[in-house]
């Protein structure tokens, strides 16, 4: 476990996570909901061994299933018949259940992936936990908490498509399911456990703090929208010191805002490129396997999972946990379009904006579509440096910018997946 790191602190400026030495750690996430009741234990290897190879290290899982959140039926039971309680009560555990999840933790763990993990959470409070009293339900929030104190690679989190009653707009979700989610809360706090928590709201854009009463208790916000990700990391981002994590947008071949195209490998890479030049710090991929149906073993090793891994990869060799976004008409002066307004509900291919961020002397910006930006000449550093880098394959050598005397630069041409967004590099004046 020591070569590891793993999600276990927000960074002292309150806008990244550190690991368990005090490093900062961009997080990369896929989101394998199901992965609890669905994996045996050597597909749960399989499965960690294969995202540490790609440069995953967290994942999203619902620690018990329902059908709406992937699992084969809503009392709870794995692919292979074993119920997580005695006679459907949530206080008395059938061990042989509780032994598959600790193999999954384990796992987890050896391959360096902080799990952010639900104990409850928007589809099993009205099946699982239906029937739970608040005592039942604080007194899970203990055992799970008692019973994983030794890992050190969990997160918790609730919610999941929850709309609270104190949030403007839809109101789906009863108040019960707040007071469940509070009361498994309260249990595991009750342990003394500190370990970072958030909720997860609902669609087609929100961040935890959207909700007066869940604010007090999220140590960060989930950032949660299937529209241009970048306006939903910034709303999230100017609200307080807290990590505004997109954990999750359009997944690869589905699309769940109606009117807009299967999502393909370029909105992928827009969601990230956008994220990370707008204040998150790391990024959630997931795909249409979440539910893990037959075959998804086959299905890991996507062009666009080797895409958005090489992407990281640019952005972990930065200070990328000192990237601050930068406004529009700062440095980059004309094409970069206007943003989307915080009510619009656009889709991902619809938008074009140019996103920018800036650590030090370096300026990072996702410019998703041809055209030709002008830069303010008066904020480069002599001579001026600009490099291309392709969002699609970043690890490339880079291509060098050309900026002529008034600043003018154009991006240059198709990129190596035949699109024709990239990443511009510039050298600021210190």
């Amino acid at each position: 476990m020591g070569e590891h790191s793993y999600v276990t602190a927000v960074g002292a400026d309150g806008r990244y996570f550190e690991d368990q030495h005090g490093t900062p750690l961009l997080v990369f996430g896929d989101s394998p909901w199901a992965g609890p009741v669905r994996w045996s234990p050597p597909q749960a290897e399989h499965y960690f061994a294969n995202r540490e190879a790609h440069g995953f290290n967290a994942s999203i899982v619902s620690l018990i299933g329902s059908r709406a959140n992937g699992g084969p039926g809503d009392d709870g039971r794995t692919h292979d018949g074993i119920l997580p309680f005695v006679g459907g009560d949530v206080t008395r555990w059938n061990e042989p259940y509780w032994q598959r999840v600790d193999e999954l933790v384990r796992a987890a763990c050896a391959h360096g992936n902080t799990l952010f993990l639900y104990p409850i959470d928007g589809w099993t409070v009205s099946t699982v936990f239906r029937g739970a009293a608040p005592e039942d339900a604080h007194r899970f929030g203990v055992m799970v908490a008692e019973r994983y104190a030794r890992f050190p690679n969990i997160v918790w989190m609730t919610g999941g498509d929850h709309f609270p009653h104190d949030v403007t707009g839809r109101h789906d979700s009863p108040p019960e399911h707040d007071a469940r989610f509070e009361q498994v809360l309260r249990g595991i706090r009750s342990t003394g456990d500190t370990r970072l928590f958030s909720i997860q709201l609902g669609y087609p854009a929100s961040v935890s703090t959207d909700s007066p009463m869940w604010e007090p208790h999220v140590d960060f916000n989930f950032v949660y929208t299937y529209l241009p990700t970048y306006r939903a990391v910034l709303d999230g981002h100017a609200r307080d010191r807290r990590p505004a994590l997109l954990m999750e947008a359009n997944y690869e071949g589905e699309n769940n805002l109606p009117g807009t195209p299967v999502t393909d490998d370029e909105v992928l890479r827009r969601q990230m490129g956008w994220a990370l030049t707008s204040g998150s710090p790391g990024y959630f991929y997931g795909s249409d396997d979440w539910e893990l149906p037959p075959g998804w073993e086959t299905r890991l090793d996507t062009p666009a999972v080797g895409q958005l891994g090489r992407m990281r990869e640019f952005f972990a060799a930065l200070p990328w946990w000192e990237l601050a976004p930068v406004e529009p008409g700062e440095v980059i002066v004309a094409g970069r379009g206007e943003p989307v307004g915080s009510d619009a509900e656009v889709g991902v291919m619809a938008d074009d904006h140019v996103t920018a961020a800036r650590t030090g002397d370096t300026l990072v910006a996702y410019v998703p579509t041809a055209r030709t930006l002008t830069v303010d000449p008066a904020t480069l550093a002599q001579p001026p440096t600009a490099r291309w880098v392709d969002a699609a394959d970043a690890t490339a050598p880079p291509v060098e910018a050309r900026l002529d005397p008034p600043g003018a630069v154009t991006t240059p041409g198709r990129n190596a997946a035949d699109g024709e967004d990239w990443l511009l590099v510039l050298r600021l004046r210190s």
